[in-house]
């Protein structure tokens, strides 16, 4: 089974449809409403079931659930539990050919997308996936997420959205610099508990020092091992900060996993290292070179600390 693709979903132009009147859809509703204006029902009945029922479902009369899939245009996903595993199978079909996510409750071999356990500290949302295999591992996670994100969470990102224009004007690398100094200070702990006028004057002040021209900072950490769960600490952190990582040639290392995904990745020969960071470090860049061959003197004549 290939490994799902996670993305976020605008509900916000067009109405989800929900296919069938099993009461486990009540909770899958329930989600699809905290996202979506408008969601929209089939059962294939008159009346909706009161286990069902909700402020913002929309439900649709008149269409037979046979006939469920005259609706499937034009949406942007689709759930269906008809307790008909026949006519499961015969509208997930036809949505999957339609290009529609689809998700079948319990079927994972019927779905295009699952639904995953979520964690919403708004706007910050955390969703955990396992591509269907195991449910309870999924909310088990989630349990643990909670517990480490305090309930104000999303105040954190809502005030360094509120910031960006005032960093639009800094390198990459600083910029991001000042947010992670806010993320990890009792800062940005102030602004989750509500209080973020401390963090508006450390910022300020921080915005009234100029740093030297070519700030980069350069790591060189050794890469014997290549998993990422053995990593130190320090290295961890530099690869997943780093602007720009360079590698040895040949095959990627399995720990540039933890890289950002904007991060400019170069393979080069020992000797060509050393000239490719001084041209990044100079435009302000962060850059971390791995090696694999114990000491790479080229490159670690240059480490800034």
């Amino acid at each position: 089974m290939a490994q799902c693709f996670p993305i976020f979903m605008d509900l916000g132009s067009a109405a989800p449809l929900v296919v069938g009147a099993d009461h486990g859809l009540a909770a899958k509703i329930r989600l699809l409403a905290r996202f979506a204006p408008v969601v929209d029902l089939v059962t294939g009945m008159d009346l909706t079931p009161g286990e069902l029922r909700h402020p913002q479902m929309r439900h649709i009369t008149g269409i037979a659930l046979q006939a469920a899939d005259s609706l499937f245009r034009g949406r942007p996903l689709i759930i269906i539990e008809t307790g008909d595993q026949a006519l499961n199978t015969r509208l997930a079909t036809v949505a999957r050919d339609a290009g529609i996510p689809v998700n079948v409750p319990d079927c994972p071999h019927l779905c295009s997308f699952y639904l995953g356990a979520i964690v919403e500290r708004d706007p910050v949302t955390v969703a955990i996936s396992t591509s269907g295999f195991s449910p309870v591992l999924a909310q088990r996670l989630r349990a643990r997420l909670e517990d480490m994100l305090p309930t104000g969470y999303g105040r954190l990102a809502t005030y360094l959205n509120r910031i960006r224009h005032r960093l639009r004007h800094l390198p990459a690398a600083r910029r991001r610099g000042l947010q992670h100094q806010i993320i990890e200070s009792d800062i940005g702990a102030r602004i989750i508990d509500g209080d973020s006028v401390q963090a508006d004057s450390w910022v300020i002040a921080r915005l009234t020092t100029q740093p030297a021209s070519g700030s980069g900072r350069l790591r060189v950490i050794e890469s014997g091992h290549d998993d990422p769960d053995h990593l130190p600490r320090p290295a961890a952190e530099a690869i997943r900060n780093a602007d720009v990582i360079i590698h040895p040639q040949g095959r990627p290392p399995a720990m540039l996993s933890i890289a950002r995904r904007e991060v400019e990745l170069l393979a080069a020969a020992p000797k060509a290292r050393r000239k490719l960071a001084d041209e990044r470090l100079a435009r302000g860049l962060d850059v971390v070179i791995l090696t694999n061959d114990g000491i790479d003197r080229t490159a670690r004549a240059g480490i800034s600390a």
